[in-house]
């Protein structure tokens, strides 16, 4: 990676905090800011929620957004302040976490980024308003952008251990529908290449292929800690019954593509298959590679 400046990481949660090591293994200086304070000097502490967000100081030449918007907001005015702060010092590479929410329910059919966009629930709302915020915004400034729509991220700490552990219900696989996912290392591989001078512009989904279902990735990671999982539901309501915070992820069914970014970069995930995923997040886990 070219060595122009620092990397401005805004959200370092959990894949923030694994692309702030990747930065740092790449030599790559780095300012992240978080809402909780820590010891790290590199990580200034803001409060997005605030009256205004004051970036003075920091190079905002090239962006990670990794901050979530409100989860009770209309929109995202996180977002909307930075970009208000961002007026006087524009910068030249923006790169934007969303979410294949935006897409809605498409059926099961697979989906690519000229899909119609058929958000409904809240939280792919606000993403689909942050997105178009920062299109607007980019086209303004003359910013190259990208925006990743994100599936399900597991990765070490990931894998809904302690849920399993518990004694996770899930529906039975014959009426399980397929579902997407991506390891987190895959996306700081991906956001690091469009960090680069010739990074491509535009959205881009970022998926494995597998499309393995949420019952088939959960018994698969109690297969490998040594857990029964006990019987599945075998009726798709009764489930949501049960959980019914799991009904909007499986209402919504669809299959995502992820060929452009691949072709656009020329690269394919570590983890393409989410046995080798998990495989390696529960390495990760013991050697500590956890940090949210």
């Amino acid at each position: 990676m070219s060595q122009k400046g620092e990397i401005l990481i805004v959200g370092l949660g959990y894949v923030g905090h694994a692309l702030a090591r990747a930065l740092e293994e790449a030599d790559v200086p780095w300012i992240g800011l978080r809402r909780q304070p820590e010891a790290d000097p590199r990580i200034r502490c803001v409060d997005l929620d605030g009256a205004g967000v004051d970036l003075s100081g920091l190079d905002t030449r090239r962006i990670v957004y990794l901050a979530p918007p409100p989860k009770d907001s209309e929109g995202d005015p996180r977002l909307r302040k930075v970009l208000e702060a961002l007026e006087g010092q524009r910068p030249e590479r923006f790169v934007y976490a969303s979410t294949t929410g935006v897409y809605g329910n498409q059926d099961g059919a697979v989906v690519d980024e000229t899909a119609p966009l058929h958000a409904t629930t809240a939280r792919a709302l606000r993403r689909l308003d942050a997105e178009q915020a920062l299109v607007a915004a980019a086209a303004r400034w003359g910013t190259r952008w990208a925006v990743l729509r994100l599936p399900g991220i597991y990765g070490p700490g990931r894998l809904r251990e302690e849920q399993i552990r518990a004694g996770l219900q899930v529906p039975c696989p014959e009426i399980c529908p397929p579902g997407n996912r991506i390891h987190r290392d895959d996306i700081v591989d991906v956001i690091l290449r469009l960090l680069e001078e010739d990074a491509p512009t535009g959205f881009f989904n970022l998926a494995d292929n597998e499309h393995m279902s949420s019952t088939d990735f959960a018994r698969a990671v109690a297969d490998r800690i040594g857990v029964a999982l006990p019987s599945c539901i075998p009726d798709l309501e009764a489930y949501y019954a049960a959980h019914p915070g799991m009904a909007s992820f499986l209402r919504e069914q669809r299959r995502i593509d992820s060929s452009r970014i691949r072709k656009a970069l020329n690269w394919s995930p570590r983890y393409d298959h989410a046995l080798a995923g998990i495989e390696a997040s529960l390495r990760g886990e013991r050697s500590g590679q956890t940090q949210a």
